[in-house]
């Protein structure tokens, strides 16, 4: 006799005798696959070394996912600003690892309770953002933190200062943004403009967001920021239905960091 083990969805039992549990588990009195025996009732039996092969074969999957794993690791940092009272500010954090981890915010050490003031929004992609949409002199020593944890290895931190000085106290070259976004629509692969022109000794450096995220202009073609003329603009090139929008630049120097208000960019179809 060929010994048999009886795979149900609660026991595994030898020589085929079921438990009182398992008489409902079936193939509902359909014909077996090809290869497969069936015992009186519907219930499929699976040979004792077809079972220890697909043990195997879990174990050699399981070792091989194993494998591939790595830890996590930040990617991008948060960086320490300097902002005017009643401004926003973002901070931006991005984390890699197999598996992806997700990025866990804390200020002061503590996580996020003012869902008023503070948001976060966070993508697939392990990158996220943390706002305050207003800050004050109060916020002054803020620290904002970024861990990043899947369980491979020790969870990885990076932390960040906010600094807000009052508007009468700025120093010379503060960055300032001289004109912002505003409302634009534009057809389905046109050219777009966003405004915005910036200004700041020394010379500032331009991030654009796009519903809080963080463009990268490198990973796109379509997408260029202006240096000369109208320093910050944005230009999108073959308009597509994704770019659509709430548009906001950013000045940042060595002296603090500006934000822009928000304008939506509407691409028609």
């Amino acid at each position: 006799m060929i010994n048999t083990v009886l795979i149900t969805g609660t026991t595994a039992k030898e020589d085929g005798k079921l438990g009182e549990e398992d008489e409902d588990f079936g193939w509902n009195d359909e014909e077996p696959p090809d290869g497969q025996s069936i015992q009186d009732g519907g219930i499929p039996l699976v040979r004792k070394e077809e079972f220890t092969n697909n043990q195997l074969y879990a174990e050699a999957y399981q070792s091989y996912i194993q494998a591939l794993a790595y830890p996590a690791r930040l990617v991008v940092r948060p960086d320490s600003s300097t902002v005017v009272d009643e401004s926003k500010i973002s901070f931006f954090c991005r984390a890699d690892g197999n598996p992806l981890p997700s990025v866990i915010w804390r200020v002061n050490g503590k996580s996020i309770s003012d869902h008023n003031r503070i948001s976060i929004k966070s993508l697939s992609t392990g990158l996220s953002t943390l706002r305050f949409e207003r800050v004050s002199v109060d916020d002054n020593a803020t620290v904002v933190s970024c861990s990043a944890d899947n369980g491979v290895a020790n969870p990885v931190v990076a932390e960040a200062s906010l600094t807000v000085v009052p508007r009468d106290k700025l120093p010379s070259g503060f960055p300032q943004i001289e004109l912002h976004p505003s409302l634009k629509s534009v057809e389905q692969g046109k050219t777009a403009y966003v405004s915005c022109r910036v200004r700041g000794d020394p010379r500032a450096k331009v991030l654009w967001l796009r519903d809080l995220i963080p463009l990268d202009i490198r990973a796109d073609g379509r997408y260029s920021v202006s240096t000369i003329g109208n320093p910050g603009a944005l230009m999108i090139q073959h308009a597509r239905e994704e770019d659509q929008g709430k548009y906001e630049c950013i000045a940042r120097n060595s002296l603090g960091v500006a934000h822009s208000k928000a304008a939506n960019l509407y691409v028609k179809g």
